[in-house]
């Protein structure tokens, strides 16, 4: 193989290196560093060069912002320059100085008596394709993104559910949930999703699952991208939520990891992205508690009566209890009536199924 050959060989590899999603925002990043070394007329690229960068950017820029910025030129300057950026201790101690006391913003998160408060109130005339992303959003910890993308194909009615798939994640697989038929609390869930399933335009000429709502009608148009990103702020602004704007687009993936960890799921604690997610829920703090005191709900009936989510109890099991760590969340969840469960995801482990009682799959992701 020629040189020539074998260095464009290299480089398309190296080009593969990158992830193909947000190739762009990394390579200008790159850019943004290349014109601001040669406003400088710095030619070399070196450790004392990209702290004065990044000092200049923490002037302005949060410290998570600043991280995620080194890790896209990190890696942009290794593929492009041949350069090692995580030998730069220097750099990574500033960083991390730059980190201590930072509190990052996190979206606010739904209560599953919020939930149900709008899918029983808010007139359809008005709700119901939010009623049908937010049953959608929460079910499967959705991405905007992801809603933006379902198509007609996506959604299968099974009479007794709707399968709906998922296609082109972030993380690069495809996933699956199912909505049960549920008439829980006088909320029929399939329903809902049926209602504005039946009301598309036959003369509607793309894909797309989700279409504009205008006056208890669909049009033909399809729901942009950043609409999503605002859905669980209207929600918020119908339930007269203070700080509505706080319940942004990442509202609905937390809010599905929370209402999970509520449940008494176990999530893996080296899942850290999901981790991320789980809002710091007293029922979740219980559950912990007394699982380091060695109690277990089942030797705490303060306990039992104290963990309930919309009125469904999350009661001991009338088994007798036992001492292993390792089946003390199991334990705590007998018949459990909820709108979240999770099926298709590794990093959770839930009860047997006759323990549960699934109303809504969903996976953290």
């Amino acid at each position: 193989m020629e040189n020539f050959e074998l260095e464009d060989a290299v480089k398309e590899v190296m080009d593969g290196i990158l992830p193909k999603k947000s190739r762009k925002i990394y390579e200008a990043q790159y850019d943004t560093f290349v014109k601001w070394c040669c406003q400088r007329k710095l030619e070399n690229v070196n450790e004392d060069v990209l702290l004065v960068f990044f000092a200049e950017k923490s002037k302005t820029l949060s410290s998570s912002t600043l991280w995620a910025h080194y890790s896209m030129l990190k890696t942009m300057l290794n593929v492009k320059r041949n350069i090692d950026v995580g030998k730069f201790y220097k750099l990574s101690a500033f960083l991390k100085r730059k980190s201590e006391g930072y509190k990052p913003k996190k979206a606010k998160v739904l209560t599953l008596d919020q939930i149900d408060k709008f899918l029983l109130e808010a007139p359809d005339k008005d709700f119901l394709m939010i009623k049908v992303a937010l049953i959608f959003g929460v079910a499967d910890a959705c991405r905007g993104k992801e809603l933006h993308q379902l198509t007609i194909s996506d959604v299968t009615d099974m009479d007794h559910a709707l399968i709906v798939n998922v296609r082109n994640t972030k993380n690069n697989v495809d996933l699956n949930f199912i909505i049960n038929n549920s008439n829980k609390n006088g909320i029929d869930l399939i329903e809902e999703c049926r209602k504005y399933m039946a009301l598309r335009k036959p003369e509607t000429t793309h894909s797309r699952f989700f279409v504009r709502y205008e006056k208890s009608q669909c049009t033909v148009k399809a729901i942009g991208k950043n609409t999503f990103g605002k859905i669980p702020q209207k929600v918020a602004e119908y339930l007269n939520l203070p700080n509505s704007t706080l319940y942004t687009g990442h509202c609905f993936r937390r809010t599905s990891a929370s209402l999970l960890a509520d449940s008494g799921a176990s999530i893996d604690k080296s899942a850290s992205v999901a981790e991320g997610y789980i809002e710091n829920s007293i029922n979740t703090k219980k559950i912990v508690a007394d699982s380091i005191f060695g109690l277990g709900v089942g030797n705490s009936t303060e306990s039992a009566s104290a963990h309930q989510v919309s009125g469904s109890a999350v009661s001991a099991s009338s088994a007798s209890s036992t001492s292993s760590k390792n089946n003390i969340v199991q334990n705590t969840i007998d018949g459990a009536n909820r709108l979240l469960n999770i099926v298709n995801c590794s990093n959770v482990t839930m009860p047997a199924p006759s323990e549960v009682h699934p109303e809504i799959s969903t996976v953290v992701r």
